[in-house]
């Protein structure tokens, strides 16, 4: 079963880091998606920044559950995906 990673990014160094070591430990089946926040930020991805009550980037959901703030380590992104 897959996954649902949704990133929060402004395009900095930080937060495509994220991304890459994201795409780099989760499955074929699981999937990523980055909201950009740089200007201007669409109505559909501000509701999220209100619903997760997002104040950082790199913010990372993960199947609408659970949320981490910065980049990852490998191992935690596996023990997020055995956990779930």
């Amino acid at each position: 079963m897959g996954h649902k990673f949704e990133i929060f990014s402004a395009g900095c160094d930080l937060c495509k880091k994220a991304i890459e070591i994201l795409r780099n430990n989760i499955g074929e089946k699981s999937e990523i998606v980055e909201y950009n926040l740089q200007n201007p930020i669409q109505e559909e991805i501000q509701e999220k920044i209100k619903k997760y009550d997002i104040n950082v980037v790199p913010s990372i959901i993960v199947d609408e559950e659970h949320k981490y703030t910065g980049i990852l380590k490998s191992d935690e992104i596996k023990k997020i995906i055995e956990d779930t």
